[in-house]
Parts: C-alpha cells; structure tokens; sequence
C-alpha cells in the first residue's frame, strides 16, 4: 500500500479536519495575518503570510525549536514570499505566545506534555491550511527545528505526510521517524552543523536507514533555528522549498 500523503487523506476527511475555531486579524505592515488555531483548549498564535496570486499557493508551515518561538522565521517567510510561497509561523503549546495553558522551561521533564504532545498542534495547522480557498492542500510543506522535527513526524504518521520536510537539527528522531522516512515517497531535508553535539547519532542513522534524504552540512556548532542566521544558507532552503513546491 502506497503511503499516506497529507493531500490525499485531507480530500477524503476535510470536513472532520478542520479545527475547531479559526480566527485571523491583519498584522500591518508585515504583510501577514495574526491567526488563532484552537486545538486541545490551546490558542496556538501564528503569523500566516499569502503572497498574492491568481490561483492557490504552495505554503510551508513553519514550527519552533525548544523555548523558542515564531520570530525566528522571520527572515525565511520574506524569502518565501518573494518566491510566491506562502508561510504560517506558528508557537507550538507552550511557546512563545501560544501559553493559554502553561509555558515550557527548559530544564523541566524530559517527558513534559508541552514539548511531546505537539503532533497534535501540527495536526491541527496542516487542517487549518488546507482549508484554506488560497492555498494549495497538495503543496505544505514543513520545516521544524529541534524537538518538532519528530512532532511533525508524528502528525505524518497521524493524518498524512505533507510534500516535504526541511529538518532543522532534528535531535529528537526517533528510530521508528528514520526508519519509515526511506518509505514516505515525499522530500526530506537534513540540515544541520557539523560539530553539533546533539546530531551524531541521529544524523549517522539518518544516512544509514534513509539514504535518500538530502543532507545539507554547514561548519559549525549552532543549533535549530540559529541555523538561519546565515542568510546564504537560509536563501538555500528557501530555494529548496520553492523548488519541491512549484
């Protein structure tokens, strides 16, 4: 059985997928919309950014790494927009403005909820997006950074892989995330920084059990979203996406 693509399992469920309250308010001047997704009694926050065009639109929903938040894709979503791609930044439970119910510490539980139950918040974006009239349901794609890498993994696993995956410094894949990716049928992009002392093992298993994924390796020890601070390589990933989408 061919695998589950995120398109194809919303074409026959959409009317049980879509969230459970939407709301979006113009955020002036950035050229992108304040937007609420209600999912589980949280208020996820995100910024969500349409490029205008005749016809509907690829878009990358962009997720945070541990204690971070939304503002560090800034930078990605311009590069996107001035590619035709639109992008939803979105605070995952427990960060940045998405703290209705608690805000994650660095530090607390290695099982703490408001880092490992998120697949269901990426779940609910990817609901959110593709009902959307402006976008394109057959094109979201995903980037994650750190700890979400798996989130998005797990949200593939619940309601269908998305057209691709950037991976920023995925630490947290498990072995079943590696071991099913060689199988998914969609683009993988391991991106990460060569003395970045939480992706060895990962990214040796990452080669060995999914030697399709593209690996894009930058000097360095930087972390997640830091990646992004070098705007050449941001500029790359931009390219990447726009490439896979159009």
């Amino acid at each position: 059985m061919p695998p589950k693509t995120l398109a194809a399992v919303l074409s026959l469920v959409t009317t049980v997928l879509v969230p459970q309250s939407l709301s979006a308010q113009a955020d002036a001047g950035s050229g992108s919309e304040r937007v609420v997704i209600e999912n589980e009694s949280w208020r996820l926050m995100g910024d969500l950014r349409v490029p205008a065009a005749s016809s509907p639109v690829p878009i990358a929903l962009l997720l945070n790494g541990a204690a971070g938040d939304r503002r560090s894709y800034a930078g990605l979503a311009e590069q996107l927009a001035s590619r035709g791609v639109a992008s939803l930044r979105l605070d995952l439970r427990g960060h940045g403005e998405s703290t209705n119910l608690g805000r994650f510490e660095p530090g607390a539980s290695p099982h703490d909820p408001l880092i490992w139950d998120a697949e269901s918040d990426v779940a609910a974006a990817c609901r959110y997006l593709a009902a959307l009239d402006m976008i394109d349901p057959s094109r979201i794609g995903i980037v994650e950074a750190s700890y979400s890498g798996e989130e998005a993994a797990e949200a593939g696993r619940m309601i269908g892989h998305a057209a691709l995956y950037v991976l920023l410094s995925p630490g947290s894949l498990s072995n079943t995330t590696i071991g099913e990716m060689e199988g998914t049928g969609v683009r993988w992009l391991f991106v990460s920084a060569r003395d970045d002392p939480f992706l060895r093992d990962v990214a040796v298993s990452v080669r060995e059990l999914a030697p399709s994924t593209e690996l894009l390796t930058v000097p360095g020890a930087v972390h997640g979203t830091a990646l992004l601070h070098d705007e050449a390589l941001m500029e790359r990933i931009a390219a990447w996406i726009t490439r896979i989408l159009e």
